[in-house]
């Protein structure tokens, strides 16, 4: 009878052990964050190892459409599973931009030594994506400007929606040249008529006519294979370059808060790094390394599209 007692007892407190040891251990489990974007894949987790072994936090990525993503957002309100957006385009923030995201804390930025530009509010800019031109080298001279494209090549691109971006830049430049000096410069209008009547189908490919003459950001040059593989392919930072910029912002009342601005931390420490920021086909926005830029807040930009 005592050897059942024993039993019985030794039994109740490993079984009461057992579930302590569960619930100490839920909340490691939960330890992760979620991200949505609409240019990381699932596989990308392995770009943010070194975010996950510091922090001991798992990053989960779902790939969305900022349209999907805007109406998700809308149907679950404060009950969404995700925590943080992470979007490559001023054109899926503008998507977005009806959406209200968390506000960070103005002290957690300032004890941080914040280097993330803001975009709108509660939007950080991640990095920039350079317009960039791209060609196989032949005998022919070759643009080293926007405005050349306009006017004295044929040219075409692997994603003609980026560049409504490029033409809000070059909209707003244009409109700003003082009058004395318009004379030199064509208006927008003869601008963008120009670089229209010059533009070409574009066929995938690296060896065609079609592809001779790119005109692209630097994360589709990099996300494009046949592209990146091609030695004697160019690629040419224009004159001026004009810039999209990669935005991210936390989800209201985000499941996971803590780490989305553990991760915010995390970007802001390498957010002037080039070679960090190359691996997701980006660089840095900081204003000292974009020298050649012609700056424009992506605040504007955004009232122009």
């Amino acid at each position: 009878m005592d050897k059942i007692k024993f039993y019985v007892l030794f039994a109740l407190v490993s079984s009461f052990l057992f579930s302590c040891a569960i619930e100490e251990a839920k909340p490691l489990s939960d330890r992760k964050l979620v991200i949505a974007s609409d240019f990381l894949k699932e596989k990308d987790v392995r770009l943010f190892r070194a975010f996950s072994k510091e922090s001991h936090v798992k990053v989960e990525i779902r790939h969305m459409t900022a349209d999907s993503i805007s109406t998700y957002l809308k149907k679950a309100g404060f009950n969404a599973n995700i925590d943080l957006v992470f979007i490559r385009s001023l054109m899926g923030v503008k998507t977005l931009e009806h959406q209200s995201f968390q506000e960070v804390e103005p002290a957690f930025l300032s004890e941080q030594g914040i280097r993330l530009h803001p975009i709108i509010d509660h939007w950080f800019a991640a990095g920039v994506d350079p317009f960039v031109i791209s060609y196989l080298p032949d005998s022919l001279d070759k643009p080293a400007s926007y405005r050349e494209l306009s006017k004295d090549f044929l040219w075409t691109s692997p994603n003609f929606r980026s560049l409504t971006v490029l033409k809000a830049q070059a909209k707003l430049q244009l409109q700003s040249i003082p009058k004395k000096n318009r004379k030199k410069t064509p208006t927008f209008k003869e601008w963008s008529r120009g670089l229209k009547d010059h533009r070409i189908n574009y066929v995938e490919g690296d060896s065609t006519a079609s592809t001779q003459l790119l005109l692209l950001t630097y994360h589709d040059y990099l996300s494009n294979a046949k592209l990146v593989r091609s030695k004697k392919r160019v690629v040419v930072f224009p004159t001026k370059t004009y810039v999209d910029y990669f935005g991210f912002a936390i989800v209201p009342q985000a499941k996971h808060y803590p780490f989305a601005k553990r991760f915010l931390s995390y970007w802001n420490e390498h957010a002037e790094n080039a070679r960090f920021l190359r691996r997701f086909g980006m660089r840095p926005s900081a204003l000292k390394q974009q020298k050649k830029a012609r700056y424009i807040s992506a605040k504007k930009i955004l009232e122009a599209l």
